[in-house]
């Protein structure tokens, strides 16, 4: 029988491997989870060794006041070593994984509670350390913690988040700085590495615009102070500090782009509006072409919230370089391309365009018989996902729009409708460009195909459509429906760019014969 002090050093072993293996099954079931959702791929099974270790735990949990020490202290450090292989194992699968397949992760997936999150943050403290904390770890930790630290509701943070409270948050962060067993720290190192993240916090407050923020680097300043604390990030007091940070930072990204969107996206629409003018010239199609992916691809991370403020710098610098070349091409001033403003008024009440109807009845009809065969239950984003809707190219809004009319839902009926119609123009826009694309004989020189007609009054209708757009967003910013005026904007971008490219394709014949 062994005696007191030896018992309890084996119920602290016990009571420590039990912790590290909870850490390391949940991170487990973690990572098989994001591979699937995320990586599309099957992640790493080791279900069984961990079956295997836990009857192992739970049958030494049972003769812990019974069997001979030494016996037990062999089946103890038995435990310990098939954990350890298996948390290094893990660690390896986790090292190929990066900080932004686990914000993907986590958008995708919300089930994951305080008590989850911090199972995951324990993993990484129990994960070898060769050499300190390695960025690309720490940027998880952080996020992970982000995530525990954060709360609904209008607080001081602003954007409908705040900091949860800070006494429960220290109740997390001692038991994480005990577990880390880092040595104590002096109040003077503690006060001198809380009063730099402090005073990197009023920084970023003070800061009036998105350029500002870009231009002193403030988010890669702030990456960098983490990752130089090292385990210092883990001090209780500091660790409040960095995440109190972090959702000021977020909050205030969030307040300054939806102050600076609308300049911004007029900004680069002028180049779209400004396109259709100009022809002939090879390198300046390349660059456009380049530049409308650069949209594609930020219009996609805005949608995911995963826009940085370095894709904001590109776009515009690209306007910058672009505007010059496209007027020296011969682009005009986008406000006097229409000259009849009678019939822009019309478009923007929406008459003009529910004249057009007949041009997008049937892609109408495609789409709405594509949503409505979709359970009822099937939320707008993952419907957009589905076999049958996802080469429609909708989004979640159109989709939401579908219901709402086909639903009978009369309290917004033309801006509902208006909504599905833009979709299925841009689903007419798609189809005709890829059909002169796709044309082979000597109409695609010439222009003689009688598709170049119906895209030009393709394009004629995008038009109104576009100015109907405006009005729409405009409406949506008097009512103080800043979310709706955002979707609507994104849905104009859409449009303008994929009009933008039938029109080029539909009145090149005309410039290549001049």
């Amino acid at each position: 029988m062994p005696s007191v002090p030896e018992l309890q050093l084996l119920h602290r072993r016990y009571t420590d491997l039990s912790n590290r293996f909870r850490a390391a099954w949940t991170f487990h079931q973690f990572l098989q989870g994001l591979a699937k959702t995320v990586l599309d791929r099957q992640g790493a099974d080791h279900s069984t060794a961990f079956q295997d270790l836990y009857n192992e735990l739970k049958e030494i949990s049972q003769d812990l006041n019974a069997a001979a020490g030494d016996l037990l202290k062999v089946r103890l450090d038995a435990v310990d070593r098939r954990l350890s292989d298996l948390i290094s194992a893990l660690e390896a699968e986790d090292s190929k994984v990066g900080a932004n397949s686990l914000r993907q992760f986590f958008k995708r997936v919300r089930g994951y509670d305080e008590k989850i999150l911090t199972q995951l943050v324990k993993f990484y403290l129990f994960a070898p350390r060769r050499e300190g904390w390695p960025p690309a770890r720490l940027d998880k930790v952080d996020f992970l913690l982000a995530r525990l630290s954060e709360e609904d509701g209008e607080g001081q943070l602003g954007q409908g988040l705040r900091l949860r409270d800070t006494r429960h948050l220290l109740e997390i962060f001692d038991g994480l700085w005990m577990l880390l067993g880092a040595p104590p720290l002096a109040p003077e190192v503690i006060a001198y590495r809380r009063d730099e993240v402090e005073s990197l916090r009023a920084e970023i407050q003070a800061v009036e615009g998105l350029d500002q923020l870009y231009e002193r680097e403030v988010i890669q300043r702030f990456r960098e102070l983490k990752h130089g604390l090292a385990d210092f990030y883990f001090e209780p007091s500091i660790l409040i500090s960095v995440q109190a940070t972090n959702l000021v930072l977020r909050a205030r990204i969030q307040e300054l782009y939806q102050k600076e969107e609308r300049r911004f996206i007029s900004e680069y629409q002028r180049i779209f509006e400004l396109e259709r003018q100009v022809s002939g010239n090879e390198e300046l199609d390349q660059d456009l072409t380049a530049f409308r992916e650069q949209i594609e691809r930020f219009e996609q991370r805005i949608r995911s919230d995963e826009f940085k403020l370095e894709d904001l710098a590109q776009i515009r610098e690209s306007v910058r370089h672009l505007l010059p070349r496209l007027a020296e091409a011969g682009g005009k001033d986008p406000a006097r391309i229409f000259e009849d403003t009678g019939e822009i008024e019309r478009a923007a009440a929406g008459s003009a365009v529910a004249s057009h109807f007949e041009l997008i009845a049937d892609h109408f009809k495609r789409l709405v018989d594509a949503i409505q065969d979709l359970p009822p239950t099937t939320g707008p984003r993952e419907a957009t996902l589905t076999p049958d809707v996802f080469p429609l190219r909708l989004e979640a809004r159109e989709v939401l729009a579908c219901r709402r009319v086909c639903g009978g839902d009369d309290s917004a009926a033309s801006i509902e409708r208006f909504v599905l119609e833009s979709a299925a123009l841009r689903l007419r826009t798609n189809e005709q460009a890829q059909e002169i694309s796709g044309l082979l004989d000597e109409t695609a020189r010439t222009g003689a195909s009688p598709i170049f007609d119906q895209a030009r009054e393709t394009c004629r209708v995008a038009d109104l459509f576009l100015f109907r757009f405006d009005h729409e967003v405009h409406q949506a910013v008097l009512r103080s429906d800043l979310a709706g005026a955002r979707d609507l904007e994104l849905l104009r971008m859409r449009l303008m760019r994929d009009y933008s490219g039938l029109w080029l394709l539909a009145y090149r014949p005309e410039f290549s014969m001049r």
